[in-house]
C-alpha cells in the first residue's frame, strides 16, 4: 500500500445531513489507515452540507470536495466516485452515518491476506444517536461468523445468504469494492432513484468472482426522522417497483443457475407483496398507489418476465404472483382479500407457509 496511488478511496454523499457530517468525516480522519483519499459529494442542499464539509475537511489534503445539482439520490454520488476515484477499493459512507476508526485498516489486511478480491462484506449496527454499541448483537448483515476468514463467489454469497435471511440486506454500504471490478463489468448505479442500492447490489454479488466477510461491525447506520430508510416518502416506494422491473429483466437476461434464480424470485416476490399488500406495512397505501406501483412493474414488457421468474418461486408465491398479474389486468380486490384474509394469516401462523 505504499505506491503513489491510494489504496482506499471513500466517497461520502454528503446531500442534506448538515447536523451529522462532522461525525461521518472526523471518522473517517481518524482511520488507522491513511493511505485514502476522501471525496464529499455535496448536492445542493437548503441547510450548510457544503460549508460544514468545508470546515470538517480543511486543511486535510486527503479529503476534496465536489458540488453538484440536486438529485434527491445517492447514485450520482457513488457513480462518480466510480468514474473518478484514484483508489483501488471503493468504500462508501451516506453522510448521516459513520464507521470503525480502523475499518479501512482491517479492510486492507483482509485484502492482502486474501488477494485478489473483488468485494469484502462487514457487519454494521444501527443507533438513534451519537453513541454506538459495537458488541450489539443486533447486526445488519447478510453472513454469520461461519463465513469469516473463508473466500467465496458471489453466487456462494447468495446462497449463504437466504439459509439465514428471509430478505437480502442490499446496502452498498456494507461492503467494499475493487474499482477495477465494478468498472470492467459496468456496474453503476441507476441516477434518480431512492434506495438505489437495492437495484445495484445483487447485480453486483452477481457478477463477484471472490469475495470475503469481516464478522465485525465496522459501520454504524444512523436512523433518524426524514433519512430515506425510515421516511417512506411517496418517491422511495415508487422507486422500490422501478427498481424491481429492472432487477427482474437483469435476472431474466443472464444464464443465472436455477437455484439462485428460486432464491431470488422468493426474495423480490416476498419484498413486493409485502409493499403491496401486507395489513400493516401497507396500510397507508392507497388503490390508486398500488395500481401505479403494479404499473412501474409490468412497464415495458415486463409481464412476460415477471411470469417466467414467478415459475422459479415457491408454490405459495406462485399463486401470490397470479394474483398478483390479475391486479395488473385491473382486477385489484381479489389481491387485496387473498393477502388480507388468507396468505399473511397462513405465513405469520405458527404453521407457516413454506419460503
Amino acid at each position: 500500500m505504499s505506491d503513489s496511488t491510494p489504496f482506499f478511496t471513500v466517497i461520502v454523499a454528503g446531500y442534506q445531513c448538515a447536523p451529522y457530517l462532522e461525525t461521518t468525516l472526523a471518522a473517517i480522519a481518524r482511520q488507522t489507515l491513511g493511505d485514502f483519499e476522501a471525496i464529499c459529494y455535496v448536492e445542493e442542499s437548503t441547510d450548510d452540507s457544503l460549508e460544514v464539509c468545508r470546515r470538517a475537511t480543511a486543511g486535510d489534503s486527503r479529503f476534496s470536495i465536489v458540488t453538484a445539482p440536486k438529485t434527491g439520490s445517492a447514485s450520482c454520488a457513488r457513480n462518480y466516485a466510480i468514474d473518478h476515484a484514484n483508489g483501488k477499493y471503493l468504500v462508501v459512507i451516506d453522510g448521516d452515518d459513520w464507521i470503525a476508526d480502523d475499518l479501512l485498516e482491517t479492510l486492507g489486511a483482509t485484502i492482502e491476506q486474501a488477494g485478489g478480491l473483488d468485494m469484502v462484506s462487514f457487519a454494521a449496527v444501527q443507533t438513534e444517536t451519537d453513541k454506538v454499541d459495537w458488541q450489539s448483537p443486533d447486526r445488519i448483515s447478510n453472513f454469520t461468523s461461519a463465513e469469516a476468514n473463508k473466500t467465496f463467489s458471489g453466487w456462494e454469497a447468495i446462497r449463504i445468504a437466504s439459509r439465514y435471511h428471509p430478505y437480502f440486506n442490499s446496502h452498498i454500504c456494507l461492503n467494499a469494492y475493487r474499482l477495477a471490478f465494478l468498472r470492467e463489468n459496468h456496474l453503476r448505479m441507476t441516477p434518480g432513484l431512492r434506495m438505489e442500492d437495492y437495484e445495484c447490489v445483487p447485480r453486483i454479488f452477481f457478477f463477484t468472482k471472490q469475495m470475503a466477510y469481516i464478522d465485525r461491525p465496522l459501520y454504524v447506520y444512523r436512523r433518524h426522522q426524514g433519512s430515506v430508510t425510515t421516511g417512506g416518502s411517496d418517491k422511495t416506494f415508487f422507486d422500490t417497483f422501478r427498481q424491481l422491473n429492472t432487477l427482474i429483466r437483469f435476472a431474466l437476461s443472464q444464464e443465472v443457475p436455477a437455484d439462485i434464480r428460486a432464491i431470488w424470485s422468493n426474495q423480490w416476490l416476498s419484498f413486493l407483496q409485502w409493499l403491496l399488500f401486507h395489513p400493516r406495512t401497507s396500510r397507508r397505501r392507497t388503490d390508486q398507489d398500488r395500481r401505479k406501483a403494479i404499473e412501474l412493474l409490468m412497464e415495458n414488457g415486463n409481464a412476460m418476465n415477471f411470469r417466467k421468474l414467478a415459475k422459479s418461486a415457491s408454490r405459495p408465491k406462485r399463486i401470490a404472483a397470479r394474483l398478483v398479474l390479475l391486479a395488473a389486468r385491473g382486477w385489484l380486490a381479489p389481491a387485496k382479500l387473498f393477502f388480507r384474509f388468507l396468505y399473511y394469516p397462513l405465513a405469520e401462523s405458527p404453521r407457516r407457509l413454506s419460503p
